[in-house]
């Protein structure tokens, strides 16, 4: 079986990928959406020359072809790029095998997943924001819901503390005391105002502190680590297994969140689930997708022990992505069963998007 195309689906915050081979099987893949145009020039002048001809088996061989060739552009976008492919590939191996993909990639260990309600929204007012999660809770149950604190690392806008202070009591006011709160400070904060900013909070019972510091300052999350009473959740922008090990050998964090749309795939996804094992971190992976790669994240975790946590759902409205599946992904109870069809399990509405996205061939 040889890959003979590769075709990119692409709107703004959706980038798809389509393989099509010459045995009839095509396999669908999902980068992350951060610098389309770019990833798109990757995939066209960089990613697309290496894979075509080659079989959606040879994923090591791909692998090293794709990135390591490439090391001198090596970097996340390079990573996002590969993603899409490589989840295309586990995606045609499945359906060749007539299997569901969970069981390529070491079988089911859980069938349903349970979630936690994360939005994705920094700038309503906090009585807003609470009303908004009250909202979802009362319709999918989560057991668990994430916030945005601070101002976004390259925002340019000043931290300010009181204001996350005041978010985050008024949802926990709305939630109630029994649900799950977790905060996401996307590389906010400096060490110092980040213990600052969890010294005010903590009386309103954090799950864990996602990625208050800037993500790539491993000495900053071995001090925040070892410091605070509280988890400290890190790893959705890592793509490099060298990274994956820094932060969780040097004990940088106490779980991990390497994303399959993001890290270069469903491969380098189980690698960084095996570090975590070793080191006995929980694997949570990072995903707000929704579509495509929610359904290779949800495979992920039907097939790892280490993704023991709540996954996340973005609660957004009107999501994208989440349009060209012939069924959407539905939580029942705070909680997401794992598609059991053949590959991803999932019916991607190929007429759809080539009427309504942007195609790149």
């Amino acid at each position: 079986m040889k890959i003979t195309e590769l075709t990119c689906y692409s709107a703004k915050g959706l980038l798809y990928i389509k393989l099509d081979t010459d045995e009839g099987i095509s396999g669908f893949g999902e980068c992350s959406p951060m610098q389309i145009e770019t990833t798109l020039q990757l995939l066209r002048n960089v990613v697309k020359p290496q894979v075509l001809g080659m079989s959606p088996f040879d994923g090591e061989k791909m692998e090293e072809k794709v990135l390591t060739k490439h090391y001198k552009l090596s970097g996340q976008l390079l990573a996002m790029a590969f993603s899409g492919v490589e989840i295309a590939c586990w995606d045609i191996r499945a359906k060749a095998a007539r299997q569901p993909l969970y069981n390529l990639l070491g079988g089911l260990y859980r069938s349903e997943v349970p979630l936690y309600g994360s939005s994705m929204s920094r700038d309503l007012p906090p009585a807003e924001e609470a009303a908004k999660l009250r909202e979802m809770l009362d319709r999918f149950r989560f057991p668990a819901v994430k916030i945005k604190v601070g101002p976004r690392m390259g925002s340019g806008m000043p931290v300010r503390l009181e204001d996350d202070v005041a978010k985050v009591k008024a949802v926990r006011e709305a939630v109630g005391p029994v649900v799950k709160l977790m905060v996401d400070g996307n590389s906010s904060y400096s060490y110092v105002q980040a213990v600052q900013l969890y010294d005010k909070i903590k009386q309103y019972d954090i799950h864990h502190y996602e990625e208050p510091c800037p993500y790539y300052d491993v000495e900053a999350y071995v001090r925040l680590a070892a410091s605070l009473p509280v988890p400290i959740h890190v790893g959705e922008q890592d793509w490099n297994i060298y990274t994956f090990r820094d932060f969780i050998a040097r004990g940088a964090c106490h779980m991990y969140a390497a994303d399959p749309i993001k890290c270069g795939g469903l491969s380098n996804a189980k690698r960084a689930a095996a570090l975590c094992r070793a080191f006995g971190v929980q694997y949570v992976p990072h995903n707000t997708t929704r579509g495509i790669g929610f359904a290779a994240a949800l495979h992920l975790a039907a097939s790892t022990p280490e993704c023991s946590g709540y996954y996340e759902y973005s609660i957004e409205k009107d999501n994208l992505r989440e349009q060209f599946l012939s069924v959407p992904f539905e939580p029942k109870d705070g909680r997401i069963a794992v598609p059991t069809g053949e590959g991803l399990g999932i019916e991607v509405d190929v007429e759809k998007m080539e009427a309504l996205l942007q195609v790149t061939r």
